[in-house]
């Protein structure tokens, strides 16, 4: 090699990529020897370089190998230097790669974690809403791709089980009612008033209590 030429090392951690991407081989009827050991030390690491890279990081890396071999064989040979450059650069872009990936991970993950607690909150809330809300709500959070989409959904299933308990509070006092009415019909006049009021209050107690029993057994 030339004085001073820059020693082609393999990154650390750089793994075989499956589908290696192709790297010409410069083409030169007065190609200098050291060209093509250099070249072919470099090969395989920017091969293995490029078969890892994807997306905008594959374009740009493939375009700057493309520019160098293109300058040798138009007979820069000096441009043979650059295959250090070129490594570090491509290790640079799959570094980067690697961190936008586990950012997205992450936030998937996240993503997921937020969906499985709302799809929870709504399989705990499925006797007590109407089929056709749970049927809506359960697509709607299928549907939903993002972190504010998902929590409006939650947001629906709260406002779905208030406004399904006030519903439910409200029968249970319309029974109450009639419950009491029909006792009161029954009652001879003259025995209601003997018995004393904390026997009628005791009934309606223990009827409440039956009733929401009965509801949250459902």
């Amino acid at each position: 090699m030339p004085p001073g030429f820059p020693a082609i090392v393999r990154p650390s951690g750089l793994a075989r990529a499956t589908n290696p991407g192709v790297v010409p081989e410069p083409e030169h009827h007065h190609l200098p020897a050291w060209v093509r050991r250099a070249y072919g030390q470099a090969r395989p690491i920017l091969s293995d370089l490029l078969g890892s890279l994807t997306g905008d990081a594959h374009a740009r890396f493939d375009a700057a190998l493309t520019e160098v071999n293109t300058l040798i064989n138009a007979g820069k040979f000096s441009q043979a230097f650059r295959y250090a450059d070129l490594i570090a650069m491509g290790d640079g872009l799959l570094t980067e790669q690697r961190r936008e990936e586990a950012e997205i991970a992450r936030a998937h993950r996240a993503l997921e974690a937020t969906r499985k607690r709302v799809n929870d909150q709504l399989r705990d809330a499925a006797t007590q809403l109407p089929q056709e809300v749970m049927a809506r709500l359960t697509k709607a959070l299928r549907a939903a791709v993002d972190a504010e989409a998902i929590a409006a959904v939650g947001d629906e299933v709260q406002q779905a089980l208030v406004s399904a308990r006030s519903v439910q509070d409200r029968r249970r006092e319309r029974e109450i009612h009639r419950t009491r009415t029909r006792i009161q019909r029954a009652t001879p006049k003259s025995a209601a008033q003997a018995e004393p009021a904390a026997d009628w209050q005791e009934v309606l107690r223990r009827l409440q209590e039956e009733m929401t029993a009965g509801t949250t057994s459902g």
